[in-house]
This record gives C-alpha cells, sequence and structure tokens, in this order.
C-alpha cells in the first residue's frame, strides 16, 4: 500500500461504504417513532426507545474501543456490517414494543461497534501526517448519506410500505460487508500485537478526557438540535427549517478538505480556538433568529465550528496515542459525542420549557466559552 497519498483504492472503497452505511442508518432513523407508533407504542416513550441505541453504544464504545486495537479491524467491520443486518430485519418482523426495545439495544451493539471501528479502520489506509485531510473526507461521506438516506427512506415508504426499508437497509449493509471483505487490508501492527491485558487504559484513555470534554461540549448542540429544531421553527413560525440540514451539508462538504489540511498543516490549538469561537456565534446567531435567513447563516457557522473542531479533536487523538491504539482513541471520542448527544435534550428539555429557547442558546454559547480558557490552560499544561 502507498502511504504517502491518500486516495489509494482501499481508501476510496473506505469512503464508498460510509456513504452506504450512512444512507441506511438515514433511511430508518427518521421513520423510527412512526414505527413504534404503529406498533403500538405511546408517543411519549418514542424518544426514550429510540434513544436506548445512544444509550447502548455510550456504554459499549469503551470495549468496541479495545477490541479494534485488539483484533483485525477488518473483521471487526463485516462483524458490524452483518449485526446490523440482523437487527434490520428482525425490525421489519417485529410485532411488539417489547421485540423493538430488544432488538434497539442489540443495534446500539452493532452501531457501537461500526462508530468506534470505522475511524480506525480508515485511519489504517491514512499517512499520519495527512490524517485531517484524509478523516476529513470520511466525515463528507457521512454528510453525503444524511442528505439521500432520507429522502430513499421517504421513496421506499411511498412505494412499498415503511416494513420494505428495513428490507432495503439491510441490502445496503450487505454490500458494505461484501466490499470490506473484498478490501486488500493489512494490519499495521500485524505480527506484533502484544498479549492483551485487563487494564482501564486499555478501554479509555485518561490522558484523552479533556478532549472527550471538549466534543462532548460541541455535540450537546447536536442532541438539542435533533429533537428540538422542528419545534423551535413552529413557535417562531420560520418555516422550511428543514433548509438548516441542508444547508449545513453543503457547508460541511464545501469546508471540510479545507479545514483538514488547516488542521494538517497549522496544528491542532489553531484549529480548536476558531472552532470554538465559530460555534459560539453560532449559538448566539440561532438563538437570536426569527426568520429563514439567519438560521441558514447559523447552520454555515455550525458546520464550520463543529465540523473542524470535531475532527481536530478526533485526529489529534490518533496522534496522541498512536495508530497501533486508533481504536481506544476514536472510542474514546465517541464517549464525548454520545454523552452531548444525550444531555443535549435534557438541558433543552428542563430550559425551554421555562426560560425559552432564546436563554437556551446564550446558556449553550457560554458553556462554549467556558471550553476556551479550560483549553488553553490544559494547553500550557501540556506544553510545560
Amino acid at each position: 500500500m502507498n502511504r504517502n497519498k491518500i486516495f489509494t483504492l482501499p481508501f476510496l472503497m473506505v469512503l464508498l461504504m460510509s456513504v452506504i452505511s450512512g444512507a441506511a442508518s438515514y433511511m430508518v432513523n427518521p421513520i423510527l417513532p412512526a414505527f413504534l407508533v404503529s406498533r403500538g407504542a405511546p408517543m411519549e416513550l418514542t424518544g426514550i426507545i429510540s434513544s436506548l441505541m445512544s444509550l447502548v453504544a455510550l456504554f459499549g464504545r469503551p470495549f468496541s474501543g479495545a477490541a479494534s486495537d485488539r483484533f483485525n479491524k477488518k473483521h471487526l467491520m463485516i462483524l458490524s456490517y452483518v449485526l446490523s443486518i440482523v437487527c434490520l430485519l428482525l425490525y421489519s418482523k417485529a410485532d411488539t414494543v417489547l421485540m423493538i426495545i430488544f432488538v434497539r439495544i442489540l443495534n446500539g451493539i452493532a452501531f457501537s461497534l461500526s462508530g468506534t471501528v470505522s475511524m480506525a479502520f480508515g485511519a489504517d489506509f491514512l499517512p499520519l501526517d495527512r490524517l485531517g485531510e484524509g478523516l476529513s473526507y470520511i466525515g463528507i461521506g457521512t454528510v453525503v448519506s444524511t442528505m439521500i438516506g432520507p429522502q430513499l427512506g421517504d421513496f421506499i415508504d411511498e412505494r412499498f410500505g415503511m416494513e420494505q426499508i428495513f428490507v432495503w437497509a439491510s441490502l445496503l449493509n450487505l454490500l458494505c460487508a461484501i466490499l470490506t471483505y473484498l478490501i486488500p487490508y493489512q494490519p499495521r501492527n500485524a505480527g506484533n500485537r502484544k498479549k492483551f491485558v485487563f487494564r482501564f487504559e486499555n478501554f479509555f484513555a485518561p490522558e484523552l478526557t479533556m478532549y472527550v470534554f471538549l466534543i462532548g461540549m460541541l455535540s450537546i448542540g447536536n442532541g438539542i438540535l435533533l429533537y428540538y429544531l422542528k419545534d423551535f421553527g413552529n413557535s417562531r413560525g420560520i418555516s422550511g427549517i428543514s433548509l438548516f440540514y441542508t444547508v449545513g451539508s453543503i457547508a460541511t462538504i464545501l469546508t471540510k478538505p479545507f479545514t483538514g489540511r488547516w488542521l494538517d498543516r497549522k496544528g491542532t490549538a489553531w484549529t480548536i480556538y476558531p472552532a470554538f469561537i465559530i460555534s459560539i456565534a453560532f449559538a448566539l446567531c440561532f438563538g437570536r433568529s426569527y426568520s429563514l435567513i439567519p438560521v441558514l447563516i447559523a447552520s454555515v457557522l455550525k458546520a464550520i465550528g463543529q465540523g473542524s473542531g470535531s475532527s481536530a479533536i478526533q485526529v489529534d487523538s490518533v496522534r496522541k496515542l498512536g495508530l497501533d491504539h486508533s481504536g481506544v482513541a476514536s472510542g474514546s471520542c465517541y464517549i464525548g459525542m454520545d454523552l452531548g448527544n444525550v444531555l443535549g435534550p435534557a438541558i433543552g428539555a428542563f430550559v425551554i420549557s421555562s426560560k425559552g429557547y432564546g436563554v437556551l442558546f446564550d446558556i449553550y454559547a457560554a458553556m462554549l466559552a467556558l471550553c476556551i480558557p479550560v483549553y488553553w490552560l490544559y494547553s500550557r499544561k501540556r506544553s510545560s
């Protein structure tokens, strides 16, 4: 394998799989609440049941990270796709809420494994000095999948019925499993694996605690918007609020290659500080939006701020631990993301009911602003 360039055939195949598997996920996620209601679940419980996958994934990240560093990542990726296929086919046959809860838990295990291993697997095909740029392209693949997945799901739902979405999503995962099998892959540390020792450091990297905190703070905004974007638009009379995600996706696709190169050339600190400043601007702009134009401006700011900040944290985590421990690095970062996705809706539910959206996003901006001096103190201590 040529380690001096990014766009090798194996890496292009990894990019393709990120789009296909992501599209399969985004076909299913938007219809899950309606699917739960059709199976007899009360509407007020659909959010809790849907979030079971993220909750299980949160606890599974340390184990999947340790497995990624201990076992062949290619084999683990195939296993994650097979588990996803089983879950999707079980969804299509589930006729009780209890059965769906069981499948959702199993889906969380598959999601934990695929999410953690995929970044480490992709990193194995990249030169270390171009890791930021390379992983940014995987991020673009994920964004593309968010744009095509829901539309594909709607198309299948309208013509074949809701249950067929799960079947088609399982076929996409099968395609990913086949593509993974065909990828020529030689682990970086093949033949040099040390005997696994059950230690805390093999599941979570304590030296990444600051990065877990920072990426979690960035992800809180995702958690808030995931559940409350539509209600925000309704409460302020903003039509077309769903364009927030479309514009944000386009902005991410256009800017990620540049922010990835900036990270590789300028370093982590020169990426994280601007990322948090731009994210603060997003929160202040969004919280004061009463029409579509400022909402879309906020969308662009969020795409640049969170996209560059999260990438910088993930890449530097891998660089700090080394590629032989990229699984633990990836798993630790995903713990922060999962925590942010869980805390965001909880904070939103508490603040929105009493103070409203303006106060909520002012509080979020203040939380992001606090991260800047915290990271500055951390950087000074790290360099001393």
